[in-house]
């Protein structure tokens, strides 16, 4: 603050005629116009300092829903940061902010990941984002056992060995000699494969 000026004694204030003393100057916690004076011994001059005080901004954190891959999350989305105070937001990898998020328009990976925000007065905050990205479950189930032509059509389960619901395409049938390939579509919602 007072580089560059004459060698002599500092003192601090709270007015420009030197009579209240500035008790905290190394902790100053209150925007306004403090004073310096420099006294060399024989002379003193006194100058004005302006500290502006900015509070940290608030920033609001939602973790995005879950995704399947291959769908990626976007952590840029308005809803991930809704009610956050205004200001520049950036992405990172660790909480000390020191290696930037590539992606954080298509994250593929589950994890913590890091939103910090800064404000017009330069003040920043940061918060921690979990990211889910589920991998595709495949659907299993026991064989069935051969059938004779025209017998009654086994039915098919529509709950998988490993918890997934769905249907079978096209309708089981034993009209037709030979082998018939069904196909399982898991219903949606699921993080599942269609087998």
């Amino acid at each position: 603050v007072t580089a560059g000026s004459d060698a002599g004694t500092l003192t601090y204030w709270t007015d420009a005629t030197a009579t209240t003393v500035l008790a905290n100057e190394n902790a100053v916690a209150t925007s306004g116009t403090y004073y310096i004076q420099l006294d060399n011994g024989s002379c003193s001059a006194i100058q004005p300092v302006t500290v502006t005080i900015s509070s940290a901004p608030n920033l609001v954190i939602t973790d995005p829903s879950a995704v399947c891959s291959p769908n990626t999350v976007d952590l840029t989305a308005a809803a991930v940061t809704a009610g956050s105070d205004a200001g520049t937001l950036t992405y990172w990898t660790d909480a000390t902010a020191t290696t930037t998020l590539s992606n954080e328009n298509a994250v593929t990976t589950s994890g913590t990941y890091y939103i910090q925000l800064e404000n017009a007065g330069g003040c920043t905050v940061i918060q921690p984002v979990t990211v889910t990205v589920l991998s595709q479950i495949t659907p299993t189930f026991n064989s069935i056992p051969n059938v004779c032509q025209n017998d009654p059509a086994p039915v098919l389960p529509t709950t998988s060995l490993n918890g997934i619901n769905g249907a079978w395409s096209p309708a089981v049938s034993t009209a037709t000699i030979g082998t018939t390939t069904y196909t399982f579509t898991p219903t949606a919602g699921q993080c599942a494969s269609s087998t």
